[in-house]
């Protein structure tokens, strides 16, 4: 390997690191063994009816034969022993037994689709809606388990079976999600309402059942509250696992299977190591520890990924690398999507592990798994961004309306026909505040509009609508915004015969990305009238947004030009941008190549290389952001380089204005409709 490879390698895995330790940390996997996940599934079997059909089913499914069981249901489907419901039911079972998710889940779909199930199938009905909201949240989409779970606790209420045992792992389901999507005191409310009806379910149960129940749920919570880092309310409710597990333990349903026992046993265990750890109680920690590591899940390749939360923690390196060898299969095992959670949560430790274990090679192999990853994950992420937004809101509301329905539910239980007229009243008086709160909302939303209608206006006032008149010189660009403001931008400072120009894509979308964006403006155009090369503009605006003061790894990607208008001698800095178009109009077009760079901001002290053209007259240049090529239609088709490209060579290079206006109706007609999904900034320079 030369000592170029090594440099740049080395450098992917520094602002891999980097970008680690902006996100949120990701400390504590749950992994089940298979064993564990069978007694799981015989929940279901407490909606078999005794009849021959469920019979058959029941006998496959407790030999863990699953393909059995898939075509045992098929042919019963087929001949009308079973309705559609059990059948979708049964068949998502037969899936996940044979680690099948994505057929799981489509017949979990199917089946809560259906309408209006009969009074013995109602349960199993709430059973599957609950199971699609846990694997939805399993698979890393926290907004559609909240939209799922949501609507399930309003039908239990509705129905008058608020605290049936069922609703304890919806409520887990609902705090879970709450958490992962940064509403810790909604998550607080939901985790402990499903205490209350945990310690209601396990009151004199002896066979365990219930307990089992509650000590899944309660290790769930415990778990929730460790990825989050959030030390001291995990060992609340690492306590009351304690003693729900105390109370487990001896029952018939442990004796029977104990493997499942010996799993918490061993998640107990390592939870209190890591807290004891995150204490400074560090003898404490490798006490738990040990007591972890006798378990006979420590021994298995989910309980030595397990395992590895401590490990980390406790800065031993070198064995969590050891342990880490194993994540490849299990991220197979266990159908990981190809998202930001699984990197977080597996190959991002994975990762620190083997480069602080100081194994480069090691760490240089997933720093390549992580980079062929990330662009698949984090388009996925931008897709998902408005629609958990809109969840939130949807929550709100959702919410408003789960307390309304309880409310009325509750005077209808409370009051009598004869005192109608009260309840009439209190109607008329909620009524009334409703529209006063709403008047309200529209008031403050109005407010919101204006204050960002100016924000946007302020930052369109900061790109140049006018453009440099110089013999020769055709130059025009033009930036549209996602949302009402953006994180792209462009600018250009003319000194005597000297162009600099410049366009750039701020990470994020909004108001922080505009402010970020006005921070660079700003360095930019200082910078400009000092007469430096754009390397060193874009090394010294690095070196101002980089570091401590920028606490939210914040980065923009920058392309930056000194253009002299006499000669045509073109110097360029390109960091981390989109490669430049050059000879548009002609058939012979392609993209800019030459030095690239990181781009700025993520990290401190880098240095920037350059790259220069001897002249670009009669070449024009064309520079843009990702919201071109990337833009989206209805169906989330990209645009595409490839076409880009071809428009590009296709257009009259003579005007500068009209290829961009051209451009940019080619976006409208491709996004047929949908909404913008990206900032759109785009710049022509012809010079003859």
């Amino acid at each position: 390997m030369n000592k170029i490879t090594v440099y740049v390698l080395g450098a992917v895995i520094a602002v891999l690191l980097a970008f680690s330790g902006c996100s949120r940390q990701h400390a504590h996997h749950v992994y089940q063994p298979q064993e564990a996940k069978q007694v799981q599934g015989t929940k279901l079997v407490s909606f078999l009816n005794p009849k021959h059909a469920d019979s058959l089913v029941l006998m496959a499914f407790k030999n863990a034969d699953y393909q059995r069981m898939l075509a045992v249901t098929d042919s019963l489907s087929a001949a009308g022993e079973l309705n559609e419901l059990r059948t979708e039911g049964y068949r998502a079972t037969a899936y996940r037994g044979m680690k099948d998710t994505k057929k799981a889940i489509a017949s979990l779909r199917r089946a809560i689709a259906m309408k209006d199930p009969s009074d013995n199938d109602y349960f199993l009905m709430v059973y599957l809606k609950t199971v699609y909201a846990e694997l939805q949240q399993l698979q890393g989409n926290s907004e559609g388990a909240l939209r799922t779970a949501l609507a399930l606790v309003e039908q239990m209420r509705n129905d008058g079976y608020e605290d049936n045992e069922l609703c304890q792992r919806i409520y887990s389901v609902l705090g879970e999600s709450q958490l992962n999507l940064d509403h810790p005191e909604e998550a607080a409310k939901f985790f402990e309402r499903m205490y209350d009806i945990l310690q209601k379910s396990i009151q004199n149960d002896t066979l365990g059942i219930h307990l089992m129940e509650g000590v899944e749920a309660l290790n769930n919570v415990t778990a929730t509250y460790l990825v989050d880092q959030q030390w001291d309310k995990a060992e609340l409710w690492l306590n009351r696992l304690d003693s729900v597990f105390t109370l487990f333990r001896p029952t018939p349903y442990a004796a029977n299977y104990p493997f499942y026992a010996d799993w918490y046993l061993s998640s107990v265990a390592l939870s209190h190591a890591m807290i004891a750890e995150a204490h400074g109680k560090k003898a404490e920690a490798l006490k738990y520890y040990n007591d972890f590591l006798v378990t006979d899940f420590s021994k298995t390749d989910e309980g030595r990924m397990t395992g590895c939360n401590y490990l980390m923690l406790s800065r031993r390196y070198a064995e969590a690398a050891d342990n880490y060898t194993v994540a490849d299969q299990l991220m197979s095992t266990y159908e990981y999507e190809s998202n930001l959670q699984m990197i977080g949560n597996v190959l991002m430790p994975k990762l620190r592990a083997n480069y602080y274990a100081d194994r480069k090679d090691s760490a240089l192999r997933v720093a390549m798994q992580i980079a062929a990853l990330y662009d698949t994950a984090f388009v996925k992420q931008k897709h998902d961004a408005t629609a958990e937004m809109a969840t939130i809101y949807d929550v709100e509301g959702k919410e408003r309306m789960i307390a309304e329905r309880e409310a009325k539910i509750s005077q209808q239980r409370l009051i009598g026909v004869s005192i109608a007229l009260v309840a009439l009243i209190i109607s008329f008086v909620i009524y009334a505040w409703i529209r006063h709160r709403m008047a309200e909302m529209r008031a403050k939303q109005e407010r919101i509009e204006g204050e960002l209608s100016v924000a946007r206006e302020i930052q369109m006032s900061m790109v140049p609508s006018q453009f440099p008149q110089h013999e020769g010189l055709d130059m025009y660009a033009m930036m549209n915004p996602a949302k009402e403001v953006g994180g792209d931008l462009y600018g250009y400072v003319l000194q005597g015969d000297s162009l600099y120009f410049c366009v750039g894509d701020v990470s994020g979308k909004g108001v922080p990305a505009s402010l970020f964006m006005a921070q660079v403006t700003r360095l930019f155009r200082t910078l400009a009238t000092q007469n430096l090369m754009p390397a060193e503009i874009c090394t010294r605006i690095n070196d101002a947004m980089s570091g401590e003061d920028n606490e939210r790894c914040m980065f923009v990607t920058f392309f930056l030009g000194l253009l002299d208008l006499n000669t045509g001698h073109l110097d360029y800095c390109n960091a981390g941008h989109n490669k430049p178009v050059i000879d548009v109009g002609n058939s012979r077009c392609g993209f800019l190549g030459g030095a690239s760079n990181m781009p700025i901001g993520p990290m401190p002290d880098m240095v920037f290389r350059g790259g220069e053209i001897d002249s670009i007259k009669g070449r024009p240049l064309f520079i843009y952001t990702d919201g071109l090529n990337e833009a989206e239609d209805k169906d989330r088709n990209l645009l595409g380089n490839d076409r880009m490209l071809d428009i590009l060579r296709k257009a009259d290079s003579g005007d500068a204005c009209q290829l961009i206006e051209s451009l940019a109706a080619e976006v409208e007609r491709h996004r047929d409709g949908a909404d913008p999904n990206d900032d759109l900034t785009m710049m022509a320079i012809y010079l003859k």
